[in-house]
């Protein structure tokens, strides 16, 4: 684990975000095989971005996924987002994300 982000936490909290910082996490499959597509939302001061945008997993399968956050303000205020990963059997997986950012 190279940063504190990086725990495998079911939620994304970058407390002190300088320019732009690329976060992992990991997902395991606990039912059927499903496609996920997976959607970023945030308040305007952080930009925000996931990829792979979709992916498929198998029964039991693990997979990895990054989330990039990117100060576009500095507003001296938490901002609020969230991960989406819809899947075409219905689940629906949310991951909270929480940034500030600053310029350096």
């Amino acid at each position: 684990m190279s940063h504190p982000s990086n725990l495998n936490t079911p939620s994304i909290t970058i407390s002190h975000l300088v320019k732009t910082q690329t976060v992992t996490r990991t997902v395991t499959n606990v039912a059927e095989e499903e496609t996920y597509v997976i959607t970023a939302r945030m308040q305007p001061a952080v930009a925000i971005e996931a990829n792979p945008p979709a992916m498929t997993l198998r029964p039991g399968a693990s997979r990895k996924f990054t989330v990039s956050l990117t100060v576009r303000s500095v507003t001296g205020a938490y901002s609020f987002g969230e991960i989406l990963m819809k899947g075409s059997r219905g689940h629906q997986v949310r991951i909270p994300v929480v940034a500030m950012g600053y310029w350096r």
